[in-house]
C-alpha cells in the first residue's frame, strides 16, 4: 500500500504502484506529490524512466507529452515521519474507504 501526500490536504491511498501510476499523471506526479509512504514506513520518491516534455508555441500555449515514472524507495524506514503525515492529514482520505485501515496503521505506529 501506498500513502501519497499530493499538493492538497488529502492523504491518496494505492494499493499498488501500478495504481499509483494510473491514477497519478505525470505531470501531477512531476509538481504535486509531497510525499510517499509505504505502509511499512519506507519513503519513496518519483524516479523518471523518461520525463515529461513540455513544448511551447506562441502566446504561452503549449503542449505536453506525458512521460513516465516509478517509485523508488529512497531511505530507511521512518515510522517518525509516517506517524507526522497521518497524524496531519489523517482527517481527509481518498478513497474514504482506506480511513480506517490508515487509523489503525497510526495506532501501531503510536505503540512502537
Amino acid at each position: 500500500m501506498f500513502i501519497i501526500l499530493m499538493d492538497e490536504p488529502t492523504l491518496f491511498v494505492f494499493e499498488s504502484e501500478e495504481l499509483v501510476r494510473s491514477g497519478i499523471e505525470p505531470p501531477d506526479a512531476e509538481c504535486e506529490i509531497r510525499a510517499i509512504f509505504d505502509d511499512q514506513a519506507v519513503p519513496y520518491r518519483v524516479e523518471w524512466v523518461r520525463p515529461n516534455i513540455r513544448r511551447k508555441w506562441f502566446f504561452g500555449l503549449g503542449s505536453i507529452r506525458f512521460g513516465e515514472y516509478k517509485l523508488t524507495p529512497c531511505g530507511e524506514a521512518d515510522p517518525r515521519g509516517l506517524k507526522r503525515l497521518l497524524e496531519e492529514h489523517g482527517n481527509w482520505v481518498d478513497p474514504p474507504s482506506c480511513k480506517e485501515s490508515l487509523a489503525n496503521l497510526l495506532g501501531t505506529l503510536r505503540q512502537e
